[in-house]
């Protein structure tokens, strides 16, 4: 994959993150047509779909996978449906040979079930692994076809906060900003060379941006930046390409305050190392 323009010091600028309901999804699909070992070679898999309630679980996230299937003669069959819905703890699924049902605390609980199904592979967009899903503070999405294939344009970016009621486990509106080499979810190193923007409600503010790999989740995670938040449009990393410290992806870059209402932000970041 080439990053940038293909330069080892080309410089990227990464977002803007800004606090909305219709940007910074939490959690990138995709899916896969492909043969399923014990089924039934007549039996064949057409297509993937997901539906996102925000309190259809007991007042809490649900979180519905569906696969349509159909004969050889293209004769519908029954679908295949998979449930997560947000909980205090995880609970495996009841089936993922037919239609089961699951629980899910975390946004990585939520991906770690979702990977466990033949077809699917799931990562963390703009959130943290450790963020609940144990709330209603999300935004519906009505049944959509999940983008089909296995190169990371063909995800489908689904998982939207409701900016307005969402809060972190500090009880603070927050926004995410995920970035990693070559894709976000990847851990090459990179090189900090700004970060800056503004917002409005600072009262106790933090911004914040630090490692969150899906392969260290629970290890206690470097903090690369950890300033006050200021409202007016602030740099809060300022380097050149010399002075730039080295860090390691992927990371998040979090904004948050109990009484945020808008955001926007930008990180720009230089490649540190040929990756393969």
């Amino acid at each position: 994959m080439i990053i940038g323009n293909g330069r080892l010091d080309a410089v990227e600028i990464k977002g803007p993150m800004t606090l909305a309901d219709t940007t910074m999804p939490s959690l990138a699909l995709q899916w896969v047509q492909q043969p399923v070992r014990g089924e039934l070679q007549t039996v064949q898999r057409e297509n993937a779909t997901i539906t996102i309630d925000a309190d259809g679980s007991s007042s809490k996230l649900k979180v519905t996978l569906t696969i349509e299937r159909r004969d050889f003669v293209g004769d519908a069959l029954a679908d295949l449906t998979y449930v997560i819905s947000g909980a205090a703890a995880k609970s495996a699924w009841t089936s993922t040979t037919a239609s089961g049902t699951a629980s899910a605390a975390t946004l990585k609980d939520v991906i770690d079930l979702i990977n466990e199904l033949d077809g699917f592979k799931a990562w963390a967009l703009h959130a943290p692994h450790s963020m609940s899903v144990n709330s209603d503070n999300f935004i519906d999405l009505a049944e959509t076809g999940i983008q089909s294939g296995t190169g990371v344009e063909s995800a489908s970016e689904v998982l939207y906060r409701d900016a307005s009621d969402f809060v972190d486990g500090n009880s603070d509106y927050v926004a995410y900003l995920r970035i990693g080499l070559p894709e976000v979810r990847d851990a090459d190193a990179l090189k900090l060379l700004s970060i800056e923007g503004t917002s409005t409600g600072v009262t106790n503010g933090v911004l914040r941006l630090y490692q969150d790999d899906y392969s260290k989740y629970g290890e206690t995670a470097p903090v690369y930046v950890n300033k006050a938040l200021v409202a007016a449009q602030t740099e809060y990393v300022g380097k050149d390409r010399i002075d730039a410290s080295t860090i390691q992806g992927p990371v998040i870059l979090e904004v948050r305050s109990d009484d945020l209402t808008a955001a926007e932000y930008r990180v720009g970041i230089m490649q540190a190392s040929i990756g393969a």
